[in-house]
């Protein structure tokens, strides 16, 4: 049984260390960064000095690609010398068997150790490595790596200078397999900004600018109303009254100017002037109170000119609080008039509906869609019933689900899923690798870059149309598709 003695001498560290930093410049190739196992036969032409036949043995290295140049190695070396047979003539032969004679002992060595390479190219490699056992080993030299282009399995051979405690100085040759463990990640990509640069021939369509809010605007900015649609609402803060009254103070008329102005600007637009109050008083003065202050506005604003058919007023009183009724600051939030957008350009329905409370519940509803005109108009407003299409046994597929605003695709076992989503014009997508394999979305004129298990990368689209997209890692059997709207 051999025991291993770790003897390393510490002249030879440097040498270890200038071959493990010397790889250190990185380069923008691609790689395997996977890690390998490298079992490899081994051959030393053995220093006369031993006294020995060659010594043959094995070596095995485990080891990962740190850089694209740079390789990291733990290595176990075995070598074993055959004694050679001593000649002592006739005369010595005689006396060594009549007196004991020393004989030649086979040479065993087991080191462990650490050792790096450095690639000059593809191919070949500088090898250094430190190895300490039954005796301190160095190797030094040349190897060559043939195959593996695929990300299989590879040849390796080296050429070492191989130095035995510095006592021997021998040729050592390695020959064996790599083999790379696991499976190999996607080549890494450099993702550039995409610049979308229009055809010289036609001018680029100018981008609308976003809808203003549905808000009061900053004090000395004119109100709008384009941003709104119906259900808005637009609470009139500063539209305030005389203390128990409904007459209108100096500065809630300077407001409402603002508000008259931007109806008339809008005259598609149907409002409500809804009035509330907070819980000081009883719940039926509180209600009448309400009612007041919203006519109120509604007369001031056809003072200026709004026409009294594009506006209703409801009193809530004391039924729809905003916040609470046990200090004066929330008092005084909860007494308000707010003004909702009831209709576009006749796009809504409104209904008014009684509440328990004794209050009014106002409902918006969309009108249903016309139906679609008949293919020949010429044909009668009923058919006869022997001419009606029967109705399918089996419903159609339903369309993939609209997603409003923000849409999340998820990647995972080799698909995208969903695989076919639909949004709105203007929504982002955001694609989540939940796969432990690396993956990318790839439209035709834009992708992410590789995406790790956890990585996300999101998408924008403003203009309808359908968007195909694809893993350019694993091609297009892992596909999808984006439906703008």
């Amino acid at each position: 049984m051999h025991h291993l003695h770790f003897r390393l001498k510490p002249r030879l560290i440097p040498l270890l260390a200038a071959a493990m930093f010397c790889g250190a410049a990185q380069a923008d190739d691609d790689y395997d960064d996977r890690y390998y196992i490298q079992p490899m036969a081994s051959y030393v032409l053995a220093d006369d000095a031993r006294n020995t036949d060659d010594g043959i043995g094995a070596t095995l290295a485990i080891g990962k690609r740190i850089t694209p140049m740079f390789e990291l190695e733990l290595r176990g070396n075995y070598l074993k010398y055959d004694a050679k047979s001593i000649d002592r003539g006739l005369v010595g032969g005689l006396l060594c068997g009549l007196l004991p004679c020393p004989e030649p002992e086979d040479v065993e060595i087991y080191a462990l150790g650490a050792g790096a390479n450095l690639f000059l190219g593809r191919h070949f490699y500088l090898h250094g490595d430190v190895m300490g056992g039954d005796s301190t080993l160095m190797n030094a030299g040349i190897g060559l790596h043939l195959g593996g282009s695929d990300g299989g399995w590879g040849l390796r051979a080296e050429a070492l200078f191989h130095s035995d405690e510095g006592d021997y100085e021998e040729t050592q040759f390695n020959l064996g397999v790599h083999i790379p463990i696991g499976r190999r990640a996607a080549p890494k990509e450099v993702v550039e900004p995409v610049q979308v640069v229009p055809p010289v021939e036609m001018a680029a369509e100018p981008v609308p600018p976003p809808a203003p809010p549905c808000e009061l605007p900053a004090p000395g900015q004119p109100m709008t109303l384009e941003g709104c649609k119906a259900g808005d609402v637009i609470v009139l803060r500063g539209v305030n009254f005389e203390f128990d009254k409904s007459k209108l103070t100096v500065n809630a008329k300077t407001l409402l100017d603002m508000v008259a102005d931007a109806l008339l600007a809008r005259t598609d637009i149907k409002v409500e002037i809804d009035g509330h109050t907070d819980a000081k008083g009883s719940d039926a003065y509180n209600q009448k109170l309400s009612e007041r202050r919203a006519q109120s506005v509604k007369d001031y604003l056809s003072s200026r000119g709004v026409d009294l058919t594009r506006m209703a007023t409801v009193g809530f009183g004391e039924s729809k609080p905003i916040t609470t009724n046990d200090t004066d600051e929330g008092r005084e939030l909860n007494r308000r008039v707010e003004l909702k957008v009831v209709e576009i350009g006749g796009g809504a329905v409104v209904a008014y509906a009684p509440t328990p409370e004794g209050s009014t519940e106002v409902l918006i509803t969309e009108p249903a869609p016309a139906a679609a005109p008949m293919a020949h108009a010429h044909e009668p407003e009923s058919l006869p019933e022997t001419v009606l299409a029967p109705e399918p046994e089996t419903a159609p597929a339903p369309a993939p689900a609209a997603a409003g605003g923000n849409a999340q695709v998820t990647i995972g076992m080799m698909v995208f899923e969903p695989k076919e989503i639909t949004v709105t014009a203007g929504s982002t997508v955001t694609w989540t690798n939940d796969d432990g394999s690396n993956h990318n979305v790839s439209f035709s004129d834009q992708k992410s870059g590789r995406m790790k298990k956890g990585a996300t990368w999101s998408r924008s689209f403003t203009t309808p149309g359908e968007y195909p997209y694809d893993c350019s890692i694993h091609g297009p059997s892992m596909s999808g598709k984006v439906i703008v709207k």
